[in-house]
């Protein structure tokens, strides 16, 4: 059963869920965020805000496009960072 936890970032509150560790990885490597590939930042944040953010319904559904929207690189680069330190908690 996957893992969840309420965040606050800027004051607005966001749900995450725990992926699996093999899904995690994979999509890393896809991202080239292993090795010596390119990086490719958007497609990773974006994976991870539509598969580990269930609320609000509009960042799974938006992903990345939420973010741009909005214009709000702050909020985007703090969300992806508490993703992070939560799948590894």
């Amino acid at each position: 059963m996957a893992r969840t936890k309420d965040v606050t970032i800027n004051g607005q509150k966001f749900t995450l869920q725990s992926v699996s560790p093999s899904w995690y990885y994979n999509f890393n490597d896809e991202c080239g965020n292993t090795g010596g590939g390119k990086r490719k930042s958007v497609q990773y944040m974006d994976g991870m805000f539509r598969n580990c953010v269930i609320s609000p319904a509009e960042v799974k559904a938006d992903g990345m496009g939420y973010f741009d929207e909005k214009e709000d690189l702050s909020t985007a680069e703090k969300l992806i960072a508490e993703i992070e330190r939560f799948l590894r908690g």
